[in-house]
């Protein structure tokens, strides 16, 4: 009797410390996800439904105010779509002033390589797909509004190529330079302007050289530039940018 009292007595101590015991919590996590940043809250610079390959951006100043910026969307097929904004407080805040899907836009099709301004009005995009014997340059005098093709003249030995345009380099208002790559490797295509883009003069094959003051090395990645004392580099991996 006395044993089965203790085992009674056992059980009960066993039940009533299980009844109060604390349950072992579950870890959380304290992350939290940043929104991506935007330029300017009252425009969506930031697509869902592009992923990080598709979308990309090119941003110009032209002095600490005035700048531009290019969204691009990859679309494939050599397609590209395109919204263009304008900023004059330094980034703080950006208008856009054109959509490729709008109804009437003039900005130019294709995939783009490149996008500056030599003043508030006047500015240059290049782009690319696969034409025979030409160079896509566009020209804007309106800040970007609108955009008109020029005309590059292409030597009679690349009628027939595809020719890759890297944005054009202005060395004063009225002098710049034109960086082109053939898809055929033998060959070297560069134009320089002396009248601010009106005409562009090709010079085939010349990898070092000098006109006009301007004076240039071409190699297979890199172009080197050198005008009044200074020197801009570039790079002719993907999309192009000068760097002085």
């Amino acid at each position: 009797m006395k044993y089965l009292v203790s085992i009674l007595l056992i059980a009960a101590v066993i039940a009533s410390g299980c009844s109060n015991s604390t349950p072992i919590p579950h870890p959380t996590s304290n992350q939290e996800t940043s929104p991506s940043p935007n330029p300017n809250p009252n425009t969506n610079l930031n697509s869902d439904t592009d992923s990080s390959d598709n979308r990309r951006e090119d941003t110009v100043f032209l002095n600490k105010n005035i700048g531009w910026k290019a969204v691009y969307h990859f679309q494939g097929m050599s397609r590209e779509d395109m919204e263009l904004y304008t900023t004059s407080d330094g980034g703080e805040s950006w208008k856009e002033i054109g959509d490729s899907l709008q109804v009437g836009s003039t900005l130019p099709s294709g995939v783009k390589s490149g996008l500056t301004f030599v003043n508030e009005k006047e500015g240059w995009i290049t782009t690319n797909a696969p034409w025979q014997g030409k160079v896509g340059l566009y020209k804007t005098m309106d800040g970007g509004v609108t955009w008109s093709e020029q005309t590059v003249t292409v030597p009679d030995e690349l009628v027939n190529s595809q020719i890759y345009a890297y944005p054009p380099l202005f060395l004063t208002k009225d002098q710049g330079i034109l960086i082109t790559r053939p898809a055929e490797n033998e060959h070297i295509l560069l134009y320089i302007t002396i009248d601010g883009g009106q005409h562009w003069k090709s010079f085939l094959d010349d990898q070092k050289d000098q006109y006009v003051g301007i004076a240039w090395t071409l190699s297979e990645s890199m172009a080197t530039v050198k005008y009044a004392e200074k020197t801009w580099t570039l790079s002719m991996q993907n999309y192009g940018k000068w760097s002085l």
